[in-house]
């Protein structure tokens, strides 16, 4: 964000280092295949050329971007008992694990009450996605780690009643994201390692600190958190996180079955006699909502943290669809519900959360049951931010202090039906103003993360490659214009991807890292960020987003000495001591971002690599002007097929190797204390209009900018969205100046959804600036801003 500093002085290493990134010199041969790579290569091609002869599926797309959807595994009408079992065909435990989901479809699921599947979750009941009279789909099992083939697939039915009997006709295993027929070997291979690392200077200033959203400091607390809240775990787990300065960051309350069934010396929670649909608030007076809050180590008694509503209970809520959604006329009894659970938890525990999300993902179908309905002329959206204020202002009324907020969304992809999604949560923004305290929501990459870059040409949909930051500017100009202007929530991010393999593990944790060094760029729009990262997970105790799995060895698993750490658990240790007061930084590359600090006698950078080529860093010229005695480096990678933690170790200042997807922590070591003399003050400033698309006319947007004369820098940044990519440049002129916008590869993405960035002369900024934008048609102007730096008084 400033401009260039300093000098480049090159030691003879970068000397090297420059000549060796020519491109003409390339390595010998490209990189291989892993042996996991192997192995799923010959899984999927037991799949399309041996499981699906015969059978039926669905496909998406067509000609070459043709790929599987659904491939109906069983085909048979059966009636099913409770305690039935249904073995599926020989293979189908082979293929599980390219799978998100299964399903049914019959006649009366809806007495299907769980299903357990052998021989992956025995005893285990995957969470449900979708139930009806007609469907039940299920969330596929992790898939244990295991070097003998698995058993034959077995499906377990445990109904409602014991002498209900419902009726399935088949069963499907259905893919988040459509598999094609040709193998992809991008997540089994050591990307770019064919080609000779390109060289990127980093520049820090060290003479002065970076404010934003009106402090310098890097609050560690609002990014190093887990998804525990206090309590959940035994205090030896807790413990370990705290010695790696984690804490508990986000959870979720069930209603339903947290106190609509008895788990331990109390009556469960019921249907008032008087009035139907509502709850019986008396069962308060004999339950303890303060067990594990008591439990919990001091620390994590002192610490706000984050809790969700969901799925209240069968008497109040639409059948089956929505994961318990309040029906419409039972709103003001479920928000009665609401704020009766967390007065009690503070009478009782002490304490709540700081933060209480409304619905779990209520921007989903699967989750609000009144979006189902739209077709019908229900306003599900409308619904959805009237239920939000009504549980706002009956939690308020009794717990004053406690945050509310939502809709904890899911699948942002505002883009779609031409920004409709957008709009939805626009008129959220609009309709809960004055009510909510907060907005959150979730992201998720699935396995066509890996290796973004080199997908950008490939249908690429996920978020990390600049869709993120555009979305978030969309809906934070949209809260400038309805002077709504509230703190965002990232409640969940990681992968959707299933299994416990090296490239799953390497898949959630660049997830993880990028997401964070992301999200501590936005100190100034994000108070909490909280990766779907567990300590343990006793309902799902060897799923990949697990730090610890159980022992093999013992029956008994409570403490953390009854578990073995897992490749995940490494994220803690990358992390463990990130922490300081920020630095400004600046770098000539697309697709990095870099986030320093300094503390006490050092300086750390926390450095993500999202492009297509592996990089070395150059630090020597801060190193040689602050008079650095050591560069050290921490690094969590994929390399030669496994997932790889190399402790801090010296390196290279002039060539820090950082490879396609990694996120590194890097460290000079200072003879002193880092002594800046002033602050940068970042500002954002936003223009209202979003989502304005072009049929290649000139679009005018109005920014105003505060005390402009003190401006010590400028950048413009456009967001924009093109399907076809971007492939004519941005006419762009501030207040009648031409601005040359570089569109980088933008031209190189099948879709294109990603912000745009120029630099601005300070004498261009005024108090009120007109930018106009003349973009090829097609082109959707996401949002538009201008962010400056000033020396802070």
């Amino acid at each position: 964000m400033i401009d260039r500093i300093g000098s480049s002085i090159f030691s003879p290493l970068v000397a090297c280092a420059i000549l060796f990134s020519c491109p003409s010199v390339l390595l010998s041969k490209p990189p291989m295949l892993s042996a996991e790579g192997r192995q799923a290569r010959a899984t999927h091609d037991y799949l399309f050329d041996t499981f699906l002869v015969g059978r039926k599926a669905s496909y998406q797309g067509s000609g070459e971007n043709l790929a599987l959807k659904q491939i109906v595994v069983w085909e048979e009408t059966r009636e099913i008992r409770d305690g039935d079992v249904l073995l599926l065909p020989v293979g189908s435990e082979r293929i599980a694990g390219l799978f998100r989901h299964f399903g049914f479809r019959g006649d009366n699921l809806d007495r299907i009450k769980e299903v357990h599947v052998d021989p992956f979750s025995p005893g285990k009941s995957p969470p449900r996605s979708a139930q009806t009279k007609e469907l039940y789909r299920v969330q596929m099992p992790s898939i244990p780690l295991s070097d003998k083939p698995f058993g034959q697939m077995k499906i377990k039915f445990i109904l409602k009643k014991k002498d209900a009997v419902c009726q399935i006709n088949d069963l499907a295993f259905i893919a988040q994201k459509a598999i094609p027929p040709e193998f992809d070997t991008i997540p089994y291979r050591d990307l770019a390692s064919e080609f000779p690392r390109e060289r990127v200077e980093i520049r820090i200033d060290t003479r002065r600190e970076l404010s934003i959203g009106g402090t310098a400091s890097l609050q560690r607390d609002r990014w190093f958190r887990i998804h525990e809240t206090p309590g959940v775990v035994d205090q030896s787990f807790e413990t370990w996180a705290a010695e790696r300065n984690f804490l508990p960051g986000r959870g979720a309350f069930k209603f339903n079955p947290a106190i609509t069934r008895s788990w331990g010396d109390w009556k469960p929670l019921e249907e008032r006699s008087d009035k139907p649909g509502a709850a019986d608030l008396s069962f308060f007076d004999q339950y303890d909502a303060g067990v594990r809050h008591r439990k919990t180590i001091p620390l994590f008694k002192q610490k706000p943290f984050a809790l969700c509503f969901n799925d209240w209970p069968d008497f109040m809520s639409v059948p089956l669809v929505g994961r318990g959604t309040p029906r419409i006329e039972h709103f003001d009894d479920a928000a009665e519900l609401a704020a009766a659970y967390v007065e009690d938890q503070i009478k009782d525990g002490g304490f709540t959360a700081a933060w209480w999300e409304v619905k779990n993902e209520s921007s989903v179908q699967s989750e609000w049951a009144h979006h189902w309905k739209e077709k019908e002329g229900i306003d599900g959206w409308g619904l959805l931010a009237d239920f939000h204020n009504r549980v706002a202002d009956a939690v308020h009324q009794r717990t004053p202090e406690v945050k509310v907020g939502g809709p904890s969304s899911a699948y942002m992809q505002v883009q779609v039906q031409d920004f409709g999604l957008f709009r939805n949560q626009a008129r959220f923004i609009e309709e809960t103003r004055g009510h909510i305290d907060f907005y959150s929501h979730h992201f998720y990459e699935n396995a066509l993360m890996l290796g973004a870059h080199e997908r950008r040409g490939m249908g690429y949909s996920n978020y990390l490659l600049g869709r993120y930051e555009a979305t978030l500017d969309m809906l934070r100009a949209h809260m400038h214009k309805v002077d709504h202007v509230l703190p965002i929530l990232i409640t969940e991010t990681g992968s959707l991807q299933n299994g416990r393999k090296p490239s799953d593990n390497w898949l959630r944790l660049l997830a993880w890292n990028a997401y964070l060094t992301k999200s501590m760029q936005r100190p100034d729009q994000i108070d909490l960020f909280v990766p779907f990262i567990f300590l343990h997970m006793a309902w799902n105790p060897m799923s990949g987003d697990a730090s610890f799995t159980p022992k093999g060895d013992r029956k008994r698993h409570q403490t953390i000495d009854d578990f073995e750490p897992t490749t995940i658990a490494n994220y803690f240790e990358l992390w463990r001591d990130f922490d300081g007061r920020r630095l400004p930084v600046d770098f000539d590359r697309d697709w990095l971002d870099v986030v320093a600090v300094h503390d006490k006698n050092r300086i750390s950078l926390a450095v993500t690599n999202m492009g297509g080529r592996q990089i070395s860093v150059d630090l020597s010229a801060v190193a040689q002007r602050i008079g650095a005695t050591d560069a050290m480096q921490t690094r969590l990678n994929y390399h030669e097929g496994e997932v790889v933690f190399e402790p801090e170790h010296k390196v290279d200042v002039a060539a820090v190797p950082v490879d396609v997807n990694e996120t590194t922590v890097l460290r000079l070591t200072l003879a002193s204390p880092l002594t800046p003399t002033a602050t940068l003050q970042m500002d954002r400033w936003f223009a209202t209009k979003t989502a304005v698309k072009s049929e290649g006319e000139v679009q005018s947007f109005d920014v105003g900018v505060k005390d402009f004369e003190a401006v010590d820098s400028a950048k413009l940044i456009v967001g924009v969205h093109r399907g076809g990519g971007v492939t004519e440049p941005l006419l762009v002129s501030i207040n009648g100046t031409p601005i040359k916008v570089d569109s980088g590869d933008a031209a190189e993405f099948s879709e294109f959804f990603a912000p745009l960035d120029a630099r601005v002369p300070v004498t261009l900024i005024q108090a009120n600036n007109l930018i106009d934008i003349n973009a090829q048609k097609g082109t959707t102007i996401t949002s538009v801003q201008l962010v400056t730096n000033r020396l802070a008084p």
